[in-house]
Order: structure tokens, then sequence, then C-alpha cells
């Protein structure tokens, strides 16, 4: 025992002064002994010897007071130094005393554990989070590693592996995580080289082997994410971390189930890993519980049923004088959800929303504002015949300018209606030129009063403050005009002949599905939702319209005994919760999982709670998310670790299915939206030229069948120059995009060496081709991007949309991009272009331009914008000899092409220049109001005057000039 010497404690030499004085701690057979000044000795009580029992701080020093067998003994005046050392020689003396080895003994148990854990597989964040406290609270209970000769050199380690391990940090947990997975890499490689036709790449065989308690793999197009799939539960097996029948393998597609079960069959050894559709597992949980298979109603599986039965129920319903009134306020007042014009930048914005929305009255006609809407339906219900936009029963049109047409016509009664787009201080909208628009009304009023026809008026802010159609009914009272309303069986009657009824039954039925998935609590009243004050007015009609369908139909299913999709799904997470359903799976993978929606995410999230050890691997790729209207949420691979908790993302980057120029197309493109994840892939295939082409032509028919001669140019372009039994997928942004089933057997007829197929884009997902053409590239509500809006209530029953612009459309023009292996073709008009075109030509990506012939408006379309809405392009209208905006009817801007060759003219300061690059013609525009300089013969000679000069009427523009030069 002379190892460990005897322990002196010295006080600082200023307390020594005033009296404090050194005193040693001896080592005894008996224990410890403090012996102080003048040889008094006092065995010490070892049981509370911690800092925190006898260690207390001064003003300027420490104390320590020492239990004895004679009461605390208080040692003065000592300097932190001093302090520390007693502490670690009291430590050695632990270590070192061969009799009582129990504390040591505790350490050897901590680092065993440590030690196991650590060599368990993967060094998981929940395993790291136990064996970090494990080691820390052990580290708490000694300072340092004993000195080298004080223990055995097996318990020296053990002391030196906890402490090591209790200051790893960050870096040293990737390191060792890193290690692994490299020698595990090494030792399977065999395995991986083999598992399926090709070797697995390094990432891929990262995917496998990681084991994070959640994993993420983005999986670019065509980089292998089925062979991701289907090498990690082949590892998980063949290293004996699994039995086939701990691993759960989920598809949201039956096909897509299938092909990944054909693929494990095939490729692993050990049979027993099944690859199961969300369906069937819901269906596979139930039966466990409730020892009976679920009946799964035709309703859930069949849509057309469903539509049938939904129709049924309303028609129903519409017998109740109450529901029967909510389906006609609803028809119309509700049936859009309310906008303000003044709240639009531009009138080509406002135009555009228009179009999405399709703002139709109930006879059919397309109104410009829901102020209209409102006038027409509310004349409509008060059985007041009524002519939209007819022209004035007077001549007023000129040389310039056209035949006036006010709003409405009553034609029983010979009154006008005009709805100005004023505010109370008789503010325009934004796009709209106050003057010229305050000059316009004067003129209407003007022209009232000399043909002495009657004028109702009705006002923007009489809309926006809720009194517009009370005081339109007391202005037709006034004026005279009759009502007769339509009774709600006549109204019906008519909605029935325009098709609003039979329109309703597909909104309804969709609205049923996302309602009944949404609802908080199955036993929610739907008057809470209604009254909650988080839907808005349209929402709230809606809604009082849906609920009594839903609760037709939940009616139903009891009736039948029957579930759906949303009930098997509810009960299977209850049965896991309440532990009814003991999971048995450790492993879940997942396939497609940016298509997961809400219900199914919180099922994959309880199985896995359900189980300490059980790991998640989700393979996915968020920039082909693009199922969101059947409730699929991107936000679930997004912010993955933020909804599951601790998570190791890896990115599959090498694509085997596209090239170079396709990939740097399709990726700026989709990743200029800041959400999407970033990565940057690479590609097997390499070319030095760019294999995304552009067709720029108005749309044309060709002689046979009706069919689009723009995609027999490009088949043509592709048979030239492509290997016979090329594949050619044709894809649209809508069905009826495509060619016909009669036009697809004429082009494969005219092209026999190309094997050609069309599809949807979003059928086309998953699939490939040699060559790709994308059709329906255009603008508008049918386009690509589709501008088409979704009723606001299913909006709100929806998940929510990232805010940029698309966002949703963006990444399925990514898709139709990735389908291609060699090359893709693009077609669009652009005097009405895609806006994904623009974007595309604006921002100069690599496209190939020149592979066919484009004429010069299609060149210069940026150059023709139509100068009153800004969002419209100036387009030659047949049979005229001028350009018209393509946003006509709502923008009736025309201008005249060039005098000398007919071709457009692009506005260039005051000035508009011929785009013929051959022809130097020009045009002033007045630049008083805009409009052409025409020139003309005065008493004193030529002159340019203004084209919109129209006498003494207040909007005649009075501007001329008698020179104008132009010089390029």
């Amino acid at each position: 025992m002379n190892t460990l010497k005897n322990k002196s404690i010295t006080p600082h030499w200023m307390m020594r002064l005033l009296g404090a004085r050194k005193a040693t701690i001896l080592i005894s057979s008996d224990g410890l002994i403090l012996e102080r000044a003048g040889g008094k000795r006092f065995a010490v009580c070892t049981e509370n010897l911690t800092r925190e029992d006898v260690l207390h701080r001064g003003r300027l020093f420490f104390e320590l007071v020492l239990p004895t067998d004679r009461g605390a003994q208080q040692l003065k005046g000592l300097r932190k130094a001093e302090v520390d050392g007693f502490f670690d020689w009291l430590q050695d003396y632990w270590f070192w005393l061969e009799e009582d080895q129990k504390f040591a003994s505790e350490v050897r148990r901590c680092a065993e554990e440590i030690d196991r854990l650590l060599d368990t597989g993967y060094l998981r964040s929940s395993r790291w989070l136990k064996i970090k406290a494990m080691a820390r609270e052990m580290l708490d209970q000694f300072r340092k590693v004993p000195a080298v000769g004080s223990l055995d050199r097996n318990r020296h380690a053990d002391f030196t592996l906890v402490q090591e391990v209790a200051h790893w940090g960050d870096q040293e947990v990737e390191d060792f995580r890193a290690q692994y997975v490299s020698r595990l890499k090494e030792a399977f490689s065999t395995f991986f080289d083999g598992v399926e036709s090709n070797p697995l790449s390094e990432n891929q065989r990262d995917a496998c082997v990681i084991d994070e308690d959640n994993n993420l793999v983005l999986a670019g197009a065509g980089t292998g994410k089925t062979s991701a799939m289907v090498g990690r539960a082949g590892f998980l097996v063949e290293s004996g971390q699994a039995q086939p029948d701990e691993i759960l393998m989920l598809a949201f597609a039956n096909k897509a189930a299938r092909e990944m079960q054909e693929r494990l069959d095939e490729r692993v050894d050990k049979k027993g890993v099944v690859a199961s559709t969300f369906h069937k597992l819901g269906k596979d949980i139930i039966a466990w519980v409730e020892k009976a298979q679920p009946s799964i109603s035709p309703l859930a599986t069949d849509g057309a049923l469903l539509e049938k039965h939904v129709d049924q129920w309303f028609e129903k319903l519409l017998e109740i004088p109450s529901y029967r009134q909510w389906v006609l306020d609803y028809l119309g007042y509700y049936r859009y959800q309310a906008v303000n014009p003044f709240d639009f930048k531009t009138q080509g914005e406002y135009f555009e929303y228009i179009f999405a929305n399709e703002i139709r009255t109930l006879k059919g006609e397309m109104v410009k504002g829901l102020g209209e809407l409102w006038i027409a339906n509310h004349l409509f219900m008060l059985g007041v015949a009524y002519e939209y936009e007819a022209d004035y029963e007077h001549e007023t049109r000129g040389q310039d300018y056209r035949q006036y047409q006010p709003d409405f016509y009553l034609p029983d009664c010979g009154i006008y209606l005009e709805h100005w787009g004023i505010d109370r201080d008789g503010n325009t909208a934004p796009f709209v030129e106050k003057k010229k628009y305050h000059a316009g009304m004067a003129w209407k009023r003007r022209t009232h009063e000399k043909y002495g026809t009657r004028l109702i008026e009705t006002f923007h802010y009489e809309y926006s403050e809720g009194c517009l159609l009370t005081g339109l009914q007391e202005k037709l009272i006034q004026a005279g005009v009759q009502f007769n309303p339509r009774s709600p069986d006549e109204m019906l009657d008519t909605l029935r002949e325009f098709g609003e009824i039979r329109d309703l039954t597909p909104l309804l039925a969709d609205l049923l599905r996302r309602y009944k998935s949404h609802l908080p609590r199955p036993d929610q009243p739907w008057k809470e939702i209604v009254q909650g004050g988080y839907l808005s007015l349209v929402q709230q009609q809606a809604l009082k319209i849906v609920v009594p369908i839903y609760e037709k139909y939940e009616a139903f299913l009891k009736e039948n005994k029957h579930i759906d999709f949303d009930d098997m799904i509810g009960r299977a997470i209850a049965y896991v919760k309440c532990g009814r359903f003991v999971s048995p799976w450790r492993y879940i993978l997942v396939d497609e999982f940016q298509d997961i929606s809400e219900p199914r995410a919180r099922l994959v999230k309880t199985l896995r709670e359900s189980v300490d050890v059980c790991s998640l691997f989700c393979v996915g790729d968020d920039w082909q998310a693009i199922y969101r209207f059947t409730g699929s949420d991107i936000r679930f691979t997004t912010d993955f670790e933020e909804r599951f908790g601790a998570t190791k993302i890896t990115v599959l980057d090498k694509t085997f299915r596209f090239n170079n120029s396709i990939c740097d197309v399709a990726s700026l493109f989709v990743t200029e939206n800041p959400a999407q994840v970033k990565k940057s892939l690479t590609t097997h295939a390499m070319v030095n030229h760019s294999a995304v082409s552009l067709l720029r032509e108005k749309k044309g028919r060709g002689s046979e069948a009706d069919l689009d001669d723009r995609l027999n140019r490009v088949l043509a372009h592709v048979a030239a120059q492509a290997e016979e039994g090329s594949s050619v997928y044709l894809l649209g942004r809508f069905r009826f995009n495509l060619p016909n089933d009669t036009q697809m057997m004429m082009l494969r007829k005219r092209f026999p060496t190309l094997s050609i197929a069309c599809n949807t884009v979003h059928g086309a997902k998953g699939l490939e081709a040699d060559y790709v053409v994308v059709l329906g590239l255009e603008r508008g509500q049918y386009g690509f991007p589709s501008q088409k809006t979704s009723h606001s209530l299913l909006e709100a029953l929806l998940p929510a949309l990232d805010p940029f612009p698309y966002s949703e459309e963006r990444r399925l023009f990514y898709v139709a991009l990735t389908r291609a292996k060699q090359r893709v073709y693009l077609i669009g008009d652009m005097t009405n272009a895609s806006e994904f075109l623009v974007e595309l030509l604006k921002n100069k990506y690599p496209l190939a331009l020149d592979d066919f012939e484009t004429s010069l408006e299609q060149v210069s379309f940026e150059r023709i914008r139509c100068v009153k809405c800004k969002t419209g392009t100036l387009v030659a209208v047949q049979g005229k000899s001028f350009y018209g905006c393509s946003n006509y009817p709502l923008c009736n801007h025309t201008e005249s092409g060039c005098q000398a060759c007919g071709n457009p003219m692009q506005r260039v300061g005051r000035f508009k220049i011929c785009l013929d690059a051959d022809c130097d013609s020009w045009l002033p525009v007045c630049p008083k109001c805009g409009a052409d300089m025409v020139q003309r013969k005065g008493r004193y000679g030529a002159f340019w005057g203004c084209r919109n000069f129209r006498g003494d009427d207040d909007i005649s523009c009075r501007h001329t000039e008698n020179n104008i030069s132009f010089s390029s």
C-alpha cells in the first residue's frame, strides 16, 4: 500500500498569517485519519465525502468541512487548486484501496454496457443518447482517469472508455458511424454486387447499411430507388439483423407492391419479406384483432358508383326545403371565392383569375367579376329577363371604336344597367386608368341622356359592403320593374337544364372524401366546424351542402356493415395504439414516401413507436410530389426529421435514365422553388448538345382526323434520328391534350419505326421512354401549368400548398421532362404560351431552338405583349388586318399590324416598329393616350393626329403634332 502517499492540505499564505495551519490526511488500516497541527487526530467518516457535501465557498477562499468521529472539522483558507488536488487524491484512494473495489466494478459494468451498445449495429441516435447519458453520469462520479499504477490494465481501460465516450461530440459520433458503414459495405460487397441486375452504387449501399431511427432516402428520378428498397431488405436479412417476418415493406398501389414483391422473391434468398399496400396492411391489422376480414364498401373502390349514390342522396335531399334553399343560395352567390379586383396589380392578372375560375352565371354566361355575377343571378331568381353585354339599341360605333355594350339590358322594360368598378372615393382598380374610366362613365351617362334611355347604376363598393342586392332591388322597384320570382322547383328545373345540378355531383363526391379524411374528430359535429371562424362564407355554404351527404354516406356504410379506406386506416391506428395489435415489425420500409398522406403517415409513426427498436426507412423524392389532390402532403418529406425524429438523409444522386442535358434543364427548373430539397444529380449518360427541343408554332390541324400538325413535325424529326423500335411517349397535362385512339393508330401507321404511346403526366409517373413529347403547353385553366383552381372548401381540406407559384405543377413538369432517356420535345404556341415555356426562354435555359423553323411572331412574342392587360400577347386576327389580345373577350385591346408588310409591331418608346428586320416601317404613338397617330390633312397642310380623336366627346383625344421623325 505504499504506492499512494498521505495528502497534505495547506491553506493560502495569507490565511496562514492569520493562524490557519496545515493539515494532513493519513492513510491507515482503519481508513483515513485527519491530523491537525499539534498532533491531534480524527477518524474521517468516508460515507459522505462528495464535493456537494463537504466543499463550501467563501468570499475569497474555499473551505472543507470533513465529517469525523468527533464532529465536523473545518479546513479554511484553501485555494481552488488545493481543493481540486484533495479530491483527485481522494479518488485515487478509492481506486487504490484493494479491499474496496466496488466503484471500479461499477465502472466496469458501465464500460461493458457502453461497449455492448456501441457494438449493436449502426449507432442510432436513440441508442447514442442512452450511451451518452450513461457515460456522463459515471464520469460525474470521477473527475479523471486514475493513475496508471493504481489499477490493473483492464480496469484502467474501463475508465478511459467511459471518459472518452462521455466527451464525444458530433464529429466523433459521425466518424464512428462512418467506420461502421465502411466496414459493413466491405464485408457484404459480394451481396451488394449481386442483389440486383447491376451492382448497387456507393450511395445505394450507404442507404442499405445506415440504420438510424428514421432514414430518409431522397432518390432522384431514375436513380434506382426500388433497388435501394430491395437491397435494404435483403441486407437486413443477409447480415442477420432481422428475420424476414420482422420487415414490413409498404407501397401505395397494388401494382407497385406486386412488382416489389416479385423483385424480392427473385433477388433475396430467404423468403418471407412481404411487400404490402397501406390498404392491405390496414385490413390485415383489423382482421388479426377482430378475427375476421373487414368488408370494404364498393363505394370506396368504385368512383363512378360513389358518384351515382351521391347523386341519388343529393336529389333526395333537394326535396327538403331548407337544403334546397342552401343549394340555390350556394349556386347563386357562393360558388366562387370572393376576391377584390382592387387587389390585382394588372388587368391581366385579374383576367387570369377570371379564366381560371370560369365565373359563369346561372344561365351560363361568363362574366367579368363577382359583382356582375351576383346581379345576373339575382335578376334570374327574381324572374327579371336580362341580356348580358348586348349591343346598345342606338348606333354609337365609329371607324376607330366599337359599339357601346352596357353590362345588362332588361328587354321587358327597356332599362339598361351599368355596374361601375369604383369605390366610394371614386378610385378604380390599380390596373384601370382612373381619369379615362371616369370619362367613359360620363360618356355612357350622356349617351343615355342623349337617346332618352333609362339607366340603373350599381357600384363595386356596394358589393364590397354587402348591400349590392338590396340596393339593386330598391332601384329596380323605383324604376317600376315587375318581379316574377322563380319558385325553388322552377329554379331547380332550369339549373338541371343548364347542367348545373349534374356538374355538382363530382365536386360533392370529392368534397365528401376529403371532408371525412379531414375530420379532427370522428364525433365532431359539423356545426362546430362551420361556426369555428376559420372557414370563409363560401366554404361554410359549401359545407352545409356536403355534410348531409356525408351523414347519408356514413349511414349507408353502417347499414351495410361496410367500412371505407379512411375507416380502415383509422381503426388500424386505434388497434395499434391501444395494444390490441402488437406489431412484429422491427423494420418498416416505405416506397414513394413523397406521396404519403396524413392518415397513412400517422399509421406508420404509430407502428414505429409501438416497438422500441423499430427503424423507419422511407424512399421518396420531393421533386416528384404530384398527388396533393389526393391528400398527399409533401411536408412529411421536406420536414421529415421534424415530424418523425432523429433522421439520417441519404441522397441517391446518380441517375441511370436521362442524360446530363435533360438533367440540367429539369433540375434547375424544379429547384427554382426554394422549398424543394436541394440535391445535385449526376448522370450516367453524357452528351455535348442540348437534348430538350422546343417547337414554337401556332396550333394547326392536319388534313387527317383533325390531328395537330405540330405533332407530325416532331415525330418526323424523331424518326429521322432514332433507332428502329425506339419508344416515344406523348405526354399531356390532361387526357384531352392527347391524340385519341383513331389518331394514335394513324401516327403508328405513319411512323412504323417508332413505338408510340401516350399518357397523362400523372399516369406516366415511374415510367420511361427513349423520347418524350410534351403536349398542351399553353396558358389557361386547362394549360400546363393548369390555372384551374380547386373549390375553396376542397383547398381548405387538402394539405397546405407552399406559396411558390405553381409549385406542384412545376414538379409535374419535372416529372414530364425526366421520363425521357434521350431527348425531350416541347410543343407550344408562344402567343398563348405556358408560363413554364416563357420562363425557360426568359432565363435562357439550354434548349435546342433551331430544330424547327420558327415564325417571327413566335420568336418575338415577348416584344408584342398587350399594353393594356400586360399578360396577353397580340395575335393575328384571322381574316382581319389587325392584331388582338390573346385574353379576348375579357381584354378587347387591338393594334394594327405593319402597313407595309402586315407583321406585328413592337412598342419602343413613343414608336411602334415593325418586327421584321428587313422592313423599316414605323408608326408614332400618341404620348397622351397611347393610341396610334395617323397623318391627316388640315387647313394648313399635313399633320399627325391621334386615332382616338372623337370630336367634342369627353373621351376624345385632341393631341396633334406637325412633324414626327424616327431614327433607329
